[in-house]
Formats: C-alpha cells, structure tokens, sequence
C-alpha cells in the first residue's frame, strides 16, 4: 500500500525510491533557501549605447517561455507557467547552463508525479534552488487556495527545522506562515490572482494587537503599539485598493511575522500562552543552588535581580525585542555608571595613602574592588556596544548561547553584576579605610560612633525609600527585603502594580 501525506486539499503519495530516475530532490522550506546567504560576485564593464530611442528589455524569453520579475528589494527571479502548476526560481535562466540544468530539475519532479499519480492541486506554485549537483535541487510548492507549503514525499518537522507542535492545527500554522514567506519572496507575478481582503484582515489583527500592547505589560503581540500605528498607517492606505506586488510584499512579510507569533505561542490550541511570560513547557530545576546563593551574599543580591530579568526575558525561548532593548539599555546603563563612579573613588583613596598615617594595607581593597568594577564593567560595555537595537532573532541566539543547562541564566547574571557589586564593595572599603584613618586621629571611640550613625544613616535612607508592608521577623530580614526592593526584584521586595 503506498503512504500518503496531506498535500493541501489533496492526497499525495509518497514516492518510492525503488521506482524514481537517477537524481535527488531535497525538500527544504521558504526559510531556509540560500536567498540571503548568496556571496555574489559582480563583474561590472562598460559598453556602446547605439543612437536612437532604445526599446524596453522584454520580461518574456520567447524560447523557454520564462518571465522575469524583479523583487521590490531587488532580487531578480523567474516564472515560469507549466501545464500543471507555476514554477519560480532564482537561477538565472537566461544561462544556458542554468536552464537546462532547471528543466532537467523540472523533468525529474514530473516524472516523479506521473509515476506516483500524485495530483497537484491548480492553484500550486513551486519553488526549485540548484544544488551542486545535476539533477539535484531543494523544492517545495505552495497551495495558494489553501495556503500551505507542501511537498511530494514524505518528510518530518524535525528534517525540516520547523519545531515541534502540539497537534495538527499547530503544524498548519507552521505550514502557513512557510507560505506567507514565499509570497513575500515572489510576490510581483502572483498579486493579481489573491483577494485584497488579506489587507483587511490584517488591518484587524494589526488593531487587536495595538490595543492589546496598549492595556497589557505583558502581550504576546510581536510588534509594539508605536509600531502597530505606524504598520497600520501604511495598511490604511492600501484599503480598497487593488493588490500589486510591492504592497503584496509586505502584507506577507507582516502576515508571516503574525502566523510565526502564533505558532510560537500556540494560537488555537487547548492551552496557548495568554503572557509573554508564561512558561508554556517544563523547566528543568537548576542545579548548584548553592552558587547563587553564594553570589547574591557576595554582590548584595544583584545576580538575583539579574537572573530573573534574564529568565523573563528568554521565557520560553522567545525574545521579544522590545524588551529586549529595555533590558540592554538599562544594563549599558548601569555598567557605565558604575565604571564611571569607579574613578573618584579611586582616586580619592590614592590620595587618602599621601597622608602621614594613612596604611596602603587599608587602602588596598577599595583600589582593588574599584579596579574590578572599572575593568568588568568596561569589558561589558565593548562586548555589548550596538546590542540596545539588536533583533530579535540575535537577542536569542545570544541568549540561548549565553544559558547553561545546569544553572540556567546565572552565569551571565553574576557577570552582569559584578560592576555595580565590586563598586557597592569599593564604597564599603573606602568607607572603612577613611574610618581607620579618622581612628589615629580622633581615637577609635569616636570612629565606632562614626561608623554608627553611618549604619543609621543607611538604614533610614532604606527605610524611607522601600515599601512598608513588610512583616518580617528579624532586623536583617528587613534590610535584606528593603535592600531587594531598591534592586527592583518584587517577589522579594514585596508585591507590586
């Protein structure tokens, strides 16, 4: 019995490699052809312009029956109407090399239908890329009626780098954000035959996800509020209008972010993800707990409010990447900061080692830590300069380079501290250091009640400044949760809005 796979509104079968000519087709996806990897090499050269009114290059190659159409971002591509579907390509067919290299693809996938009795369905396009090899290319076609990529043999979401689903409504997702994709690629033949309803549609969507940035703090919604206005500013000015293929473009590419959204967040299903932070699937628990609570005693709890910032931020491995910026922008933030209060610290210690009774043995811990915050801190700002307008897609594949399987975020959490950690330390030594130095001249009573009314200080400054809807037991229960609400960590600090 031969095995069937859906192939939009149609069974197809999967061909039998007992029975195939010699050849190889490989399937592949509208993501993951080599159209923006290319490394061309362009040969420019001058030529003679004849005299004369010249006419307009033809699109159509008379003999290969092959049109061409350039992209709106400039990529030159060609159509190609066969008896039972569409063909596009980007190799250059006015090759002769080329050509015959894409009809022999062509003849070979034919062979393969004919030979399976597979029906393809009218309204599908495919979509061939040359391999190395003769006879060797990557396909995929396209149902526009049911818009869904498909293929003609059996294949996997895991060959195919789509990731996993939950059912078979989720892989229809997948299928029709692959979709979406291709007509963002080939769009300039293509536009006349689709409904401009798809503009409308989007124009719904786009305003739902605006309103829904708008109210929640935490939406799903791939683009923010402002940039929802400004996409729906553009769409606004396409209603009514018939489709061409510059506006087809980019309705695509927007509907193919969308569909990409859904996917990921399990739009339809049983139980999708309502909250950007929501944590759709189980967590591994960390490892080596014992690592960060060492770090949070040591740099006064900040790797704590780092690590679950890091968390929400990769929750679920999606980066959104507006808060992503926001993050980045606030570490550049501190790190400079700290680098930057470093050096009155350091210098006035140094100075304070010129007076007669002052120790460098004293002075050494605050110059040592104030040297750490300068050094990590500026190390972090040169490693991360330009990241506060990174993609979304490098933001995650930072991340998810940056996250260790046994402990999770931590690693960069304790990095990302240590700047303002070792300048909190640098004050304490300086602090300490001057105390000292007070003591040889003043006497060490009246440096015990300096260091008092300092602590006091302190803790008012805490006081007043934390919430007070705290019922903690012990005193240091208090200033440990006071001081983990100056850091901004509300599950620690108390609740909050």
């Amino acid at each position: 019995m031969s095995q069937y796979i859906q192939a939009g509104c149609n069974d197809v079968a999967a061909p039998s490699s007992n029975h195939l000519p010699a050849g190889m087709l490989r399937p592949t996806t509208s993501v993951a052809t080599a159209r923006y990897g290319k490394s061309p090499s362009i040969y420019s050269y001058h030529t003679v312009i004849p005299p004369g009114c010249l006419s307009a290059p033809s699109t159509l190659n008379m003999q290969t029956k092959w049109n061409s159409y350039p992209h709106p971002e400039g990529q030159l591509y060609f159509q190609a109407r066969l008896p039972n579907y569409v063909v596009v390509t980007e190799a250059n067919v006015h090759r002769q090399e080329t050509e015959n290299q894409v009809s022999g693809c062509l003849k070979f996938i034919d062979d393969i239908i004919s030979q399976q009795q597979i029906v393809i369905p009218p309204s599908s396009e495919l979509f061939i890329e040359l391999d190395e090899f003769p006879l060797s290319c990557a396909y995929y076609f396209v149902d526009h009626n049911t818009r869904r990529i498909f293929w003609i043999e059996q294949t996997s979401t895991e060959l195919l780098d789509m990731g996993t689903i939950v059912s078979d409504s989720h892989r229809d997702i997948a299928l029709e954000r692959l979709y979406w994709v291709h007509v963002e690629f080939f769009p300039m033949h293509i536009y006349a035959q689709l409904s401009p309803q798809m503009v409308d549609d989007l124009i719904g969507v786009m305003s739902h996800g605006a309103a829904d940035r708008m109210t929640s703090r935490s939406s799903t919604f791939p683009y923010t509020a402002e940039r929802c206005g400004q996409l729906l500013q553009l769409l606004s000015l396409q209603r009514g209008r018939a489709l061409d293929g510059h506006t087809l473009c980019f309705v695509a590419r927007l509907w193919g972010a969308i569909e990409n959204q859904r996917f990921l967040t399990y739009y339809g299903q049983e139980h999708a993800q309502l909250d950007r932070l929501q944590i759709m699937t189980p967590e591994e628990d960390m490892d080596h707990q014992w690592v960060k609570t060492i770090a949070n005693l040591v740099l006064w709890g900040i790797p704590d409010r780092f690590f679950f910032e890091l968390h929400d931020l990769f929750a679920n491995e999606q980066v959104f990447v507006d808060q992503w910026q926001i993050f980045m922008t606030t570490c550049v933030s501190e790190w400079h900061t700290a680098v930057v209060w470093t050096f009155p610290i350091t210098i006035a210690t140094i100075l304070s080692c010129l007076l007669s009774r002052a120790s460098l043995s004293s002075a050494l811990p605050a110059i040592l830590s104030a040297s750490g915050s300068l050094a990590v801190g500026s190390i972090l700002l040169l490693k991360h300069h330009g990241l506060e307008d990174a993609t979304a897609s490098f933001a995650a594949r930072y991340l998810r380079a940056a996250k260790s399987r046994s402990i999770g975020m931590l690693p960069s959490a304790i990095v990302f501290s240590l700047p303002k950690g070792l300048y909190l330390w640098s004050i304490v030594f300086m602090v300490a250091h001057f105390l000292l130095l007070a003591s040889h001249v003043v006497g060490g009573f009246a440096m015990f009640g300096g260091a008092c009314f300092l602590i006091l200080l302190v803790w008012a400054a805490l006081y007043v400044t934390s919430p007070d809807e705290y019922d903690q037991s012990s005193i240091l229960s208090k200033i440990l949760c006071r001081w983990h609400s100056i850091q901004g960590d509300p599950e620690r600090g108390g609740s909050s809005a």
